[in-house]
């Protein structure tokens, strides 16, 4: 096999894994892999409709428009609202129909799944045409981009399942469609500014500070949505603490929802011969997950 073409697939795959086991092994009470299986699946599908969309509205005339009006239409209008709407349209649709999708953690992990499927039909479109170079900068930006707004997203929809307000998704669905927006707008209007202008006075540092906001909108995203997780997974210990003293004292039963978990900490403190037990992953059939 050509090098090359070894380390485009390589590029190509490795990035979907590594996001796929982080966003799945961050929740402390573990999804269904079949139902993950499926939302990726579901993701990758709706690349077909987003695909014919985006066709459309790219069609649409702006006439004399710059090229920082042209990137602003082909940002929003073209790809960030019909890609976060369909991402939405598979976290309602299924997702949320999951018995397993009961907290805001869950919401993370679906909405970074179905993002993934999402981008990785549309990473290898991309990459039988770019080639090496967009296989390797797509690993590092766009693919976990994508998980980060899925997973804001997701966030938003389980917030609003348990209890929040109907209001959440749209909330969520803003927030995801605002940083998607910007992202392509940063790096489109970069490219034609760069093309269409590049010979008039100032054009470069426009391009210049196009791209610095490109980094800050990166590395504001992944900071945001690695602080919301480390908050929730917090929230995971702290309540299977709870449970395992309520066991421990043979208190009142938790809810159905929650015994399978404090049912896998009563047998961890029997084992352990009443020692604290690790937190250990729990499935949703209350035992540990297969390492």
């Amino acid at each position: 096999m050509d090098i090359r073409i070894a380390l485009n697939i390589l590029l190509t795959v490795v990035p979907f894994v590594i996001l796929l086991r982080y966003y799945y092994r961050r929740d402390l009470f573990r999804e269904p892999r079949r139902a993950l299986v499926r939302t990726f699946l579901l993701g990758l599908a709706i690349t077909v409709p987003a695909v014919h969309v985006e066709i459309g509205l790219s069609a649409i005339p702006l006439g004399a428009a710059g090229p920082l009006t042209t990137a602003l239409f082909s940002a929003f209008v073209t790809a960030a609202i019909p890609e976060e709407a369909l991402k939405l349209l598979v976290l309602r649709g299924y997702c949320a129909r999951q018995a397993s999708f009961d907290e805001p953690m869950d919401g993370i992990v679906y909405g970074a799944t179905a993002a993934l499927g999402f981008a990785a039909l549309e990473n290898i479109l991309y990459v039988a045409d770019g080639g090496l170079v967009t296989a390797a900068v797509r690993s590092v930006t766009s693919v976990p981009m994508h998980a980060t707004w899925g997973a804001v997203l997701g966030y938003y929809v389980a917030r609003a399942q348990r209890g929040g307000k109907r209001s959440d998704i749209w909330r969520g669905l803003a927030i995801a469609v605002a940083a998607h927006g910007l992202f392509d707008f940063v790096l489109m209007g970069a490219a034609l500014l760069a093309a269409e202008r590049g010979e008039e006075p100032g054009a470069g540092l426009a391009v210049l500070g196009l791209l610095i906001a490109f980094v800050v909108t990166v590395a504001v995203s992944w900071i945001a949505v690695l602080r919301l997780i480390r908050r929730l997974h917090r929230e995971q210990v702290a309540r299977l603490m709870e449970e395992r003293a309520a066991a421990a004292a043979g208190c009142t039963p938790l809810p159905w929802a929650d015994a399978p978990r404090a049912a896998h900490v009563v047998r961890e403190e029997r084992a352990s011969g009443g020692r604290a037990a690790a937190l250990d992953p729990v499935g949703r059939d209350g035992t540990p997950p297969a390492k």
